[in-house]
């Protein structure tokens, strides 16, 4: 029997426990929360979802962006409507290789993409989003640092060193009158340098519902995420097969003609793409949900684009500061 000293002990341990856990949930309190309109998962207007058991209207379904202070860092949490599917046994090539080793993190049906303009200067910063996204960040709201939440992270940021490598180098071969060892190591090594500094994987990621919670270190966004700066959050399907030859030191361009590891838009239905798309059209968004500035209607800004002379949909920036008032 124990002695009620130690019954007493333990009850004292137990209580600190308890305070020392509610001080942290407030502790966390949310730094801020962007809110989007339910029911808008269909791009411009027209996406429609692929024939498939696993994906339906609402899975990607962006409804909140909340960012929390955590030790190091910032744990931000996207909300959909419905609940994240999580990968399970089913066999995803030949060989039977099962989904749940190849989506590690909980889920396998999404990106989220995440840019975010930390300086607030006009025009200084970019405007190009990952491979695929066929859109571009409004210039007002130009990003310095980007956060890529996919189901095959290390896989991923291994597809966009050789994207960036190859297009570096079909670039020395237009442009140098030859192009030797030494030029291409030098590439590499600005590249791997670029995209450590500006575009981060989390690995820290977990599914709770409706929500996919992932951590970003502080070290990345030079501290905690800010509502003062402006944030672009885009979902895509994901494709979890990325169809590249990741063993060989650089791939043809061909390779990467279907993006970062997304699922395309095209014309009709089927299970392997999301339908509605339109003929012909290189330029139409590969995006189904997108949050933006609050002033800004989604379908007219996936809509504005120019097919014919390239000019891809910009999306603007929303401010949470802003978003509030």
């Amino acid at each position: 029997m124990r002695s009620p000293l130690r019954i007493l002990a333990a009850t004292v341990l137990l209580a600190a426990i308890v305070c020392g856990a509610a001080s942290s949930a407030v502790a966390a309190a949310p730094l801020f929360t962007l809110t989007d309109p339910k029911g808008d998962d269909h791009g411009d207007g027209s996406l429609l979802y692929p024939l498939r058991d696993d994906l339906a209207p609402g899975d990607l379904d962006l409804v909140s962006l909340t960012a929390r202070p955590e030790k190091g860092g910032t744990l931000f949490e996207a909300a959909f409507a419905r609940t994240v599917r999580v990968p399970g046994r089913q066999p995803t090539d030949a060989g039977g290789t099962p989904l749940d080793r190849v989506a590690r993190f909980g889920f396998y049906t999404m990106n989220v993409d995440l840019y975010i303009d930390t300086d607030r200067v006009a025009g200084l910063g970019r405007v190009g989003m990952l491979p695929g996204r066929r859109a571009e960040i409004d210039s007002a709201t130009a990003w310095e640092r980007m956060i890529c939440v996919t189901p095959r992270p290390h896989e991923a940021r291994e597809a966009l060193r050789k994207m960036r490598l190859q297009s570096a180098k079909d670039s020395l071969e237009r442009t140098a009158p030859r192009v030797d060892r030494e030029d291409v190591e030098r590439a590499a090594r600005a590249i791997e340098a670029e995209i450590d500094s500006t575009v981060f994987f989390p690995t820290r990621v977990r599914v709770v519902g409706r929500t996919l919670r992932f951590f970003v270190p502080g070290e990345f966004l030079g501290g905690p995420a800010r509502d003062t700066w402006a944030y672009v959050t885009a979902v895509s399907g994901a494709d979890v097969d990325l169809r590249i030859r990741l063993g060989t030191d650089l791939v043809a361009s061909k390779d990467f003609a279907e993006g970062l590891m997304i699922v395309p838009v095209a014309p009709g239905r089927s299970r392997e793409r999301f339908g509605g798309g339109r003929e012909n059209d290189d330029a139409e968004p590969w995006l189904v949900d997108i949050l933006i500035a609050g002033d800004l209607r989604q379908e007219d800004v996936l809509k504005d684009y120019d097919r014919r002379t390239h000019r891809l949909a910009r999306l603007r920036g929303a401010v949470p500061a802003e978003e509030r008032r």
